[in-house]
Protein backbone atom coordinates (compact mmCIF):
# COMPACT_ATOMS: atom_id res chain seq x y z
CA UNK A 1 0.00 0.00 0.00
CA UNK A 2 1.08 3.42 -1.20
CA UNK A 3 1.62 5.95 1.92
CA UNK A 4 -0.98 9.07 1.47
CA UNK A 5 0.83 12.38 0.17
CA UNK A 6 1.24 14.70 2.38
CA UNK A 7 0.30 19.24 1.48
CA UNK A 8 3.51 19.85 1.74
CA UNK A 9 5.39 16.58 -0.21
CA UNK A 10 7.20 17.75 -3.96
CA UNK A 11 5.20 14.99 -5.64
CA UNK A 12 2.07 16.90 -4.86
CA UNK A 13 0.96 19.14 -7.89
CA UNK A 14 -1.10 21.96 -6.76
CA UNK A 15 -3.74 23.32 -9.44
CA UNK A 16 -3.10 27.02 -10.57
CA UNK A 17 -6.02 29.11 -9.66
CA UNK A 18 -6.94 31.43 -12.36
CA UNK A 19 -8.18 35.29 -11.13
CA UNK A 20 -10.42 37.45 -13.18
CA UNK A 21 -10.09 41.08 -14.46
CA UNK A 22 -12.56 42.67 -16.45
CA UNK A 23 -11.21 45.21 -19.10
CA UNK A 24 -12.57 48.32 -19.87
CA UNK A 25 -11.94 47.09 -23.50
CA UNK A 26 -15.00 44.97 -23.01
CA UNK A 27 -12.57 41.98 -22.81
CA UNK A 28 -13.26 39.05 -19.70
CA UNK A 29 -9.54 37.99 -18.77
CA UNK A 30 -8.48 35.42 -16.80
CA UNK A 31 -5.02 35.15 -16.04
CA UNK A 32 -2.71 33.84 -13.43
CA UNK A 33 1.06 34.40 -12.45
CA UNK A 34 3.06 31.70 -13.53
CA UNK A 35 7.07 32.93 -12.84
CA UNK A 36 9.62 35.46 -12.96
CA UNK A 37 13.14 35.95 -13.71
CA UNK A 38 16.11 38.03 -14.47
CA UNK A 39 16.68 38.42 -18.21
CA UNK A 40 18.82 40.98 -19.73
CA UNK A 41 16.62 42.13 -22.93
CA UNK A 42 18.23 42.55 -26.57
CA UNK A 43 16.33 44.76 -27.67
CA UNK A 44 17.80 47.41 -25.76
CA UNK A 45 15.63 47.42 -22.44
CA UNK A 46 18.75 46.15 -20.52
CA UNK A 47 18.76 44.41 -17.05
CA UNK A 48 15.29 43.39 -15.47
CA UNK A 49 13.17 40.87 -14.68
CA UNK A 50 10.31 39.01 -16.71
CA UNK A 51 7.10 38.68 -14.75
CA UNK A 52 5.21 35.53 -16.58
CA UNK A 53 1.67 35.41 -16.53
CA UNK A 54 -0.88 33.05 -18.41
CA UNK A 55 -3.99 34.35 -19.76
CA UNK A 56 -7.17 33.62 -21.20
CA UNK A 57 -9.60 35.85 -22.97
CA UNK A 58 -12.87 35.53 -23.33
CA UNK A 59 -12.61 32.00 -22.91
CA UNK A 60 -10.28 31.68 -25.79
CA UNK A 61 -7.43 29.04 -25.58
CA UNK A 62 -4.67 30.62 -22.97
CA UNK A 63 -1.47 32.67 -23.91
CA UNK A 64 1.64 33.67 -22.02
CA UNK A 65 2.36 37.30 -21.19
CA UNK A 66 5.45 38.78 -20.39
CA UNK A 67 6.00 41.71 -18.07
CA UNK A 68 9.69 43.26 -18.02
CA UNK A 69 10.12 45.35 -15.02
CA UNK A 70 13.49 47.17 -16.18
CA UNK A 71 16.36 47.88 -13.82
CA UNK A 72 15.51 51.25 -15.48
CA UNK A 73 12.82 51.37 -13.45
CA UNK A 74 14.04 50.19 -10.17
CA UNK A 75 16.66 52.87 -10.56
CA UNK A 76 13.94 55.93 -11.41
CA UNK A 77 12.42 54.65 -8.24
CA UNK A 78 15.48 54.51 -6.23
CA UNK A 79 16.16 58.21 -7.43
CA UNK A 80 12.64 59.70 -6.60
CA UNK A 81 12.28 57.62 -3.44
CA UNK A 82 15.55 57.22 -1.59
CA UNK A 83 14.76 53.34 -1.62
CA UNK A 84 14.70 50.48 -3.44
CA UNK A 85 11.89 48.12 -4.84
CA UNK A 86 10.99 45.38 -2.60
CA UNK A 87 10.64 41.86 -4.72
CA UNK A 88 6.59 42.38 -3.65
CA UNK A 89 6.70 46.15 -4.83
CA UNK A 90 8.40 44.89 -8.35
CA UNK A 91 5.84 42.46 -8.58
CA UNK A 92 3.10 45.26 -7.64
CA UNK A 93 4.54 47.04 -10.30
CA UNK A 94 4.16 44.01 -13.10
CA UNK A 95 0.83 43.68 -12.31
CA UNK A 96 -0.39 47.47 -12.63
CA UNK A 97 1.20 47.35 -15.74
CA UNK A 98 -0.41 43.97 -16.53
CA UNK A 99 -3.91 45.64 -16.09
CA UNK A 100 -2.78 48.56 -17.77
CA UNK A 101 -2.59 46.07 -20.43
CA UNK A 102 -5.64 44.70 -19.98
CA UNK A 103 -7.69 47.76 -20.61
CA UNK A 104 -5.93 49.23 -23.24
CA UNK A 105 -5.17 46.28 -26.12
CA UNK A 106 -7.75 44.55 -27.40
CA UNK A 107 -5.46 42.28 -28.93
CA UNK A 108 -3.04 41.23 -26.18
CA UNK A 109 -1.70 38.46 -27.29
CA UNK A 110 -0.28 40.29 -29.75
CA UNK A 111 2.22 42.14 -26.95
CA UNK A 112 4.02 39.15 -25.96
CA UNK A 113 6.60 40.58 -25.59
CA UNK A 114 5.64 43.86 -25.11
CA UNK A 115 4.19 44.83 -21.75
CA UNK A 116 7.25 47.43 -20.10
CA UNK A 117 7.74 48.61 -16.61
CA UNK A 118 10.62 51.31 -16.83
CA UNK A 119 11.48 55.04 -15.77
CA UNK A 120 8.89 56.56 -17.57
CA UNK A 121 6.40 54.67 -16.36
CA UNK A 122 7.25 53.27 -12.87
CA UNK A 123 5.54 56.29 -10.82
CA UNK A 124 2.46 56.27 -12.53
CA UNK A 125 1.75 52.79 -12.51
CA UNK A 126 2.71 52.36 -8.63
CA UNK A 127 0.66 55.81 -7.20
CA UNK A 128 -2.42 54.04 -6.47
CA UNK A 129 -0.88 51.73 -4.27
CA UNK A 130 0.01 54.85 -2.19
CA UNK A 131 4.02 53.39 -1.59
CA UNK A 132 5.17 56.55 -1.26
Amino acid sequence: MKPALKKNDPDVKMGRRYKSYAAETGVSYQYFFASQRPVNRPEGQGRGTDFTFVVTADQHPPFTLKVFVSGRAISAWRDGHGRDLNANEQYAAAKMRLFRGFDAEEQLKDHSLGLIVDETNVEELLEPLDLG
